[in-house]
């Protein structure tokens, strides 16, 4: 089931999984130390929400479809087809859907690129709206995800469905609530 939790409910979760939480009245500890337990406690979440948003087990991500904000443009290229702008806050794009095609289909790696986009050349192993193709295109930048190239694409292109992982910020954590085994699995490490 898709949960959103604020920083500070993921940190108490993260807290009670590291046996740092709940706090005992009986006694007292005193630290000197100077470590800054929370602020550590953030920037680790902060780092496993991202790799989760990135690479993790798409079942543990509670991806959106974001069709609304994606903007559609034909590529003006020798494959045709059309370039998907994902929003900012987009990190991972999992499936996509146009208008016109018969069925949705998964996005493929940017490694994939070449090899795809060369099948568009070739009208017998050109993508079609009963076999439809998206990839992702080179050269994403850190943090955002990278535009899709989709194939074929008719005069209007327009996104029915973008399934893609989401970040909403520092503040908010939106994912699968089977994920937050993981976490748990990682402050017990």
């Amino acid at each position: 089931m898709k949960i959103t939790l604020s920083k500070e409910k993921m940190l108490e979760r993260c807290r009670k999984a590291g046996g740092l939480e709940p706090l005992r009245t009986d006694c007292t500890v005193e630290v000197s130390a100077g470590i800054d337990v929370n602020g550590h406690l953030e920037l680790m979440l902060r780092k496993w929400y991202l790799d989760l948003l990135d690479t993790g087990d798409r079942e543990l991500v509670a991806a959106d479809n974001i069709a609304a904000s994606v903007t559609a443009a034909l590529n003006e290229g020798d494959t045709g087809g059309a370039v998907l702008t994902m929003p900012a806050l987009c990190r991972r794009v999992f499936d996509v859907k146009m208008r016109g095609w018969a069925t949705g289909t998964t996005v493929l790696p940017a490694s994939e690129y070449g090899r795809v986009a060369s099948l568009q050349l070739n009208p017998f192993t050109a993508a079609t709206a009963a076999f439809p193709v998206a990839v992702s295109l080179p050269g994403a930048t850190a943090g955002r995800a990278a535009d899709v190239a989709v194939w074929p694409a008719t005069a209007s292109p327009r996104a029915e469905a973008v399934v893609a992982a989401l970040d909403p910020g520092a503040d908010y954590y939106t994912l699968d609530e089977r994920a937050l085994g993981e976490l748990e699995k990682l402050m017990r490490s």
